[in-house]
């Protein structure tokens, strides 16, 4: 007959809890942290990191995806929405229709909600949405339009960013 201590649950919680990462586990949770956030697979979020060289550029490469835009500008309330609202065409990049959310947007394009979409539910909660937020500096938000222009590219130090990109950066120089 196994006896078993009444606490004996809370005890292997703490004991499973107080081990210290190694630092391979903490760079890897600082990795799956930012790829998780910005809804990359593991090949695409590998290529921003070995586009970008320094944590700016990592920053400015994955910034400037058309569905990060939509996200920062308030179209869309989360990132995975951004993602939904430009792959099934709702996003138009200078005029033309867009697919792609990886799709990589240059100083001076103008990003707008296609015209077709413009009375389609997704927008139902945008007046209130757009009430309250308050885009970053980058970006020239004309909310009557719903349209977006991108001035000037992304500033790392602008944000606060919770993530550390340096780490992730030694993690894949292993």
């Amino acid at each position: 007959m196994d006896v078993v201590h009444p606490n004996q649950e809370e005890y292997n919680m703490a004991r499973r809890g107080s081990r210290q990462k190694s630092e391979y586990g903490l760079q890897l949770a600082e990795k799956q942290k930012i790829r998780n956030e910005y809804g990359l697979r593991e090949r695409q979020f590998r290529r921003y990191f070995d586009q970008g060289g320094d944590p700016a550029g990592i920053f400015t490469l994955l910034e400037l995806r058309l569905d990060t835009l939509v996200f920062r500008s308030g179209f869309a309330s989360t990132r995975r929405m951004a993602r939904q609202m430009t792959s099934h065409g709702h996003i138009t990049v200078n005029g033309r229709k867009t697919t792609v959310p990886s799709y990589s947007i240059k100083v001076g394009d103008v990003i707008s909600v296609r015209d077709g979409s413009k009375d389609n539910g997704l927008w139902e909660e945008y007046e209130m949405r757009m009430k309250k937020h308050e885009p970053p500096s980058w970006i020239t938000l004309d909310k009557k339009k719903r349209e977006f222009k991108l001035n000037a590219l992304p500033n790392i130090k602008e944000e606060t960013q919770p993530f550390n990109f340096q780490t992730v950066i030694e993690f894949y120089s292993r």
